[in-house]
Formats: structure tokens, sequence, C-alpha cells
């Protein structure tokens, strides 16, 4: 993947490359054969990953691996990050070590999420800083509880009502104007 535009506009930033199906299998304790539906496993995991998105201002990229099937790749964007399936023949490692290096001239910082050793080790040499996907796991988790306590601040802050905020004279000017 050439270095864009698009991805131009992120230089300076942080960058997280995430190894989906790996993050997946690690948040459910199983491994993806076990998975009953896929598609909703890698839409969940796409939801929290732009919501992460959003609230660290970071750039992400989820790459899945569709080695075993026949065809090229597919990259989309949804929810304002990067989706990539493998071409056919291609791991999700051999993608996420040519992103490393296609994109650490664009982003000050990269993180690659993998519990996957060898990929780890090869991200470390591109220059990428490495976490386990329990470790991201963890940071989702965290995002989660930061955004809850952030709604139920300002929930609580909404609930006042507009007479909360004005003063006894102007309420009493505007009640008398009420009645008339």
């Amino acid at each position: 993947m050439k270095s864009s535009a698009k991805e131009r506009k992120w230089k300076g930033q942080r960058c997280l490359i995430v190894d989906g199906y790996n993050v997946i299998a690690k948040k459910a304790g199983a491994p993806l054969s076990k998975i009953p539906d896929l598609e909703e496993a890698r839409r969940e995991l796409e939801d929290e990953l732009a919501e992460y998105r959003a609230v660290y201002d970071e750039h992400v990229v989820v790459v899945y691996d569709a080695h075993l099937r026949e065809g090229v790749g597919v990259l989309e964007e949804r929810s304002k990050i990067q989706i990539v399936f493998t071409d056919s023949g291609e791991t999700a490692d051999a993608r996420i070590e040519r992103l490393v290096y296609d994109l650490r001239d664009n982003f000050r910082n990269i993180t690659v999420a993998t519990s996957d050793a060898a990929e780890q080790q090869v991200s470390f040499g591109g220059g990428a800083l490495r976490i386990s996907a329990a470790e991201l796991l963890v940071r989702l988790g965290a995002m989660q509880e930061y955004v809850a306590r952030q709604t139920n601040r300002q929930n609580t802050k909404s609930r006042s009502t507009l007479a909360d905020s004005l003063k006894g004279d102007v309420i009493k000017a505007l009640e008398k104007w009420r009645r008339n």
C-alpha cells in the first residue's frame, strides 16, 4: 500500500495497526473456527476501534488474514478506520510488515497490536511499537470506561433546566409576564 494523499494528512500523528483475527480470537478466548459469527465479531471489533480512533485521534488500520481465499485483497474504510483483507496467498503478518515499512515515514508513532511473537519482532525491527492482543483489549476497555464516565458527566450536567440557570429577579419578571 503506497502512501497516498489521504495517508499523508496524518503525517506526524499516531497509527495503530491491528491484526484483526488475532485480537478477535483473544477476545473470544477461542480459535476462530469456534467463533459462531465471524462477521459479527469483525463488526464489533471495528466499532470499538472506530471509537478508539475518535477518542485518541489515532489513524487505525485493521488487517484480516484472507490468504486462504481466492482473489485480490479488499481495502475499505468504515467509520474512518481502514479495513484491509489481504490478497490471496498473503498473510496478515506479511501485510502488516509491509504497512509498517510503508507508513513509517507518515507517522511519528506506529503501534502494532498482535500476539504473534514473530510479527511483533518484525514490527519492532521496522520501527513500530508492539502490544499484545490482550493489551489492546485492556486499552479498549479503559477507553470504553472513559467514554461512559464522560457521557454520565455530560448527562448529569444536561439535566438542569433553564430555570436553574436564571437569577431570581429574571424568574420573577418572566413569571409576572406569563401571568399577564
